[in-house]
């Protein structure tokens, strides 16, 4: 499930062009009982996962966080594997406005990854090329690299499973280190998401095969087909909206 924060006329002309386009909806707009609150409608994407879209969300207080306190201070993307991923472009760009911003491929696979962006931020969310349609991983925003350095190194002496990192992408110029939580899903520390100048800006297209594409730093094991795999997880429930 991902979410997009709107006007509350724009959630409810959002539900309009969506049944005009035949969108199958789960909850037509109206008062949401999760916590914060709001208004919003939920509907299946083409691949059949669950989006809700909201609005007058409550925002939730918080403390002031210390010099490198190690505590992640936002969601920062969110990332989703599809058989058909220039088909799932196609559904998020059409109805909720998402622009692309680069390209991971492949010579031999094709396109494996599109990264898609609702504001100047590089991507909010990105769809990569999977045997099944599940999560690929959600990344939690650090306040910078020191935080993030200290994040990663508090999770792996908690014993958790680092599956790739730490390093430095190319197309999106952030750190990254990736873990499974323990219920098997991939999540990732990150920090200093590239932030674009959208009038100037060009689509990049980054070969997978090139070793600076998938870290500038070299500090990582280099991309291979275990790692990719560790990021299928595993299938989501299809068409099936949970009682939230």
């Amino acid at each position: 499930m991902s979410s997009r924060k709107l006007p509350r006329a724009d959630v409810d002309e959002l539900a309009e062009r969506l049944i005009a386009a035949g969108v199958r909806i789960i909850a037509e707009p109206g008062p949401l009982n999760t916590p914060g609150g709001g208004y919003g409608l939920r509907f299946f994407d083409i691949d059949g996962r669950v989006v809700e879209v909201s609005a007058d969300v409550a925002t939730r207080g918080h403390r002031r966080l210390e010099e490198r306190e190690a505590i992640p201070v936002r969601l920062s993307h969110c990332v989703v594997n599809s058989p058909d991923p220039a088909l799932l472009r196609a559904f998020y760009e059409r109805h909720l406005g998402f622009r692309l911003s680069d390209t991971l491929y492949s010579t031999h696979m094709g396109d494996l990854m599109y990264f898609l962006r609702c504001s100047p931020l590089h991507h909010s969310f990105a769809i990569a090329r999977g045997p099944h349609a599940s999560l690929h991983h959600a990344s939690f925003e650090m306040r910078g690299v020191e935080e993030y350095m200290r994040g990663t190194g508090r999770a792996l002496r908690a014993g958790t499973r680092l599956t790739w990192g730490p390093g430095r992408h190319l197309a999106d110029d952030n750190t990254f280190s990736y873990f499974h939580d323990p219920h098997g899903n991939t999540v990732e520390y990150t920090t200093e998401l590239a932030v674009l100048e959208e009038d100037t800006w060009h689509l990049g297209l980054h070969d997978v095969d090139d070793p600076l594409t998938q870290d500038q730093w070299g500090t990582a094991a280099p991309m291979s087909e275990v790692v990719a795999k560790e990021q299928f997880n595993d299938p989501d429930v299809l068409f099936t909206a949970p009682p939230v």
